[in-house]
Order: structure tokens, then sequence, then C-alpha cells
């Protein structure tokens, strides 16, 4: 029979074997973003390459504009990240930066413009490309989210290492399950911005557009390709109805069951044509915050307080 004291031995042992891993986990994220913190020459900006596998677009021309006039004025607030490697220099992070620096005329950076990364693999400069850009970036598309979700899940899946900081998983291969609420868009968010490299191009520049919803182009997401295209006819080509939710989510649960053909799309659109739907009122989380001055961490949690809240009125207001 078992002791209490080889019971615990056995814990012990357990608890010190996790804790090793782990260890060694954060040390290998750690050391991915531990910056050479000064650059040792000036470097011909023409000499630069850029990153083959940036899933972000550029600036347009009036954003390059007007980052370039924030430089003048205030100089360069975040040094450039630059990957050394025996062909040159590549840019990690910064590349409207530099192409900013150019319209200003620049033609070197000097040592303190910018950081190096040595000794890094492919997946390590992926991984800076997209936190640089997730942190850093305000407006990015949707798309650029999808892609850049995609390539950060698959790369850590590769590496079977946890996140600090943009994500931390238990167990990265299920994603859907184990999310922390360290960052509040990981919570549903990311997963619906990951359905989302399944729209064929011209649905999801629809939804970079904002003519549907990112919710909406999830729903459609689960269709299959020529599915896809048949609602693209149907209301963007032919434009015969006006695509809304609604719509989105019967079409999903039909195609669970038949193909999703324009004349399917058709009797979909008539059922909902005669029913008049609920006016959507909007209010954001901040202004939930805000208003209550309690710190909120989800949708949900922000929506039950003012559920109770608006009980409460109903049942107190005519109480002098």
């Amino acid at each position: 029979m078992t002791s209490i004291n080889e019971i615990k031995k056995d814990i012990f042992k357990d608890l010190e074997l996790k804790n090793k891993k782990e260890k060694n986990i954060d040390e290998k994220v750690k050391n991915l973003f531990n910056y050479e913190l000064k650059g040792k020459e000036d470097i011909n900006i023409s000499e630069l390459n850029s990153f083959n596998e940036n899933p972000f677009n550029l600036y347009s021309q009036e954003e390059l504009e007007e980052l370039a006039e924030s430089i003048r004025d205030e100089g360069l607030l975040n040094p450039i990240t630059l990957w050394k490697k025996e062909d040159g220099y590549t840019i990690l992070s910064g590349h409207n930066r530099v192409e900013a620096l150019k319209m200003l005329g620049y033609e070197k950076l000097d040592k303190t413009m910018y950081q190096i990364k040595e000794n890094i693999t492919l997946d390590d400069a992926r991984l800076i490309v997209i936190d640089a850009n997730l942190v850093q970036r305000k407006n990015l598309l949707p798309s650029e989210k999808a892609k850049a979700y995609k390539i950060q899940i698959q790369v850590l899946k590769d590496k079977q290492c946890k996140r600090h900081k943009n994500f931390i998983f238990d167990d990265i291969s299920d994603l859907n399950k184990k999310c922390t609420e360290y960052n509040i868009e990981i919570k549903r968010n990311v997963y619906i911005y990951l359905r989302l490299n399944n729209l064929i191009p011209e649905l999801l520049n629809k939804v970079d557009s904002g003519e549907i919803s990112i919710r909406m182009g999830m729903e459609l997401s689960y269709l299959k390709e020529q599915e896809q295209r048949n609602v693209l006819k149907y209301f963007f080509i032919e434009n015969k109805a006006k695509i809304n939710i609604d719509i989105c989510k019967e079409i999903r649960e039909k195609a669970k069951k038949v193909d999703i053909t324009e004349e399917i799309i058709s009797l979909i659109v008539e059922i909902f044509r005669d029913k008049k739907p609920y006016h959507t009122l909007r209010l954001s989380l901040k202004e939930i915050i805000d208003i209550s001055q309690k710190p909120f961490i989800t949708d949900k949690e922000a929506k039950e307080y003012i559920k109770e809240c608006i009980r409460f009125y109903e049942k107190n207001k005519y109480i002098i």
C-alpha cells in the first residue's frame, strides 16, 4: 500500500517537472524579445530589405505624410527593428517609419534609430513582425488581423510554446477552449478573425470595406467556396437584397443540410423580409466602464450588469 509520504513525493516531483518545463518555455519567449538595444554603425536606408512575409499593408500616401510630419516634429520615438542576416539587414518592425524617413530626405539610419536582432529563425522573425504590428498599429484591417493571427498560431504550434503578451495558451492545439483573459480581444475575437481566412477574397474585401461585418464574415466562412460565390452574386453583384447578420446565420444553418444555391438564398431572404428587426442599441464596453466605474473584462459581464440595473430600476422607479 502506498504511503502518504510517497504520494506527497510523487506530487512534488510532478510539480517540479511542470515548473521546469514552464521555465524553459518562458526562457524561449523571453530570449525572442531580448533586443540588442543599440546599433553599432550608421546604415544606408537603400541597403535595407523588406520582410517578404509581412501580412500587413503599408500606409497610404496620406498616412505616410502624417507619420513623416510627426517624425519631423517629434523625432523617431520607436527605433526600427532590423534582422541582421548574411546578405544584409531586413526590416522586421518599422516599414512605414523607413518610408516616412525617405520622404523626409534621410539616406541613413544612425545607430540610435534602430535595434538589431541576430541569430534568430524565420519563425522568430515572423513573430516579431506580427507582435510589433498588433501592438503598435491601431487601425488594422480585419484581413490583416486574420492573416497575422493565422501565422502567429501556426508558429506557436510549431514551437510548442506559450505566449506572454498577446497570447497565453495552456494547450495551443485547443485555442477555442483555452484562452486567457489577459487581452479582452482574445477571449472571443481571435477565433473569429481566424475564421475569416476561410472566406473567398471577394467576401474578405467586403469585410475590410465594412459592407459585411466581421461577425457576418465569420458566419459565411463556414460555407463552401461555390456557396460563398452564390452569396456574393446574390447580394453584391446582382444586388437582389441587403445582407444582415440574421440572414448570414440562417444561411450557415441551412448549409448543414442543403447546398446554398441562389434559390435557397431567395427563400431565406423572403423569410426575413416580413420580419421587422429590432433596433440595435450600441453601447461600448468602455462607455459602460466609464459610467459604472466597474472594471469589466468581458462584454458578457457588462451586459449582465446593465440588465440587472434595468431590472432594479423597473422594480423601484415608483418608490418615493
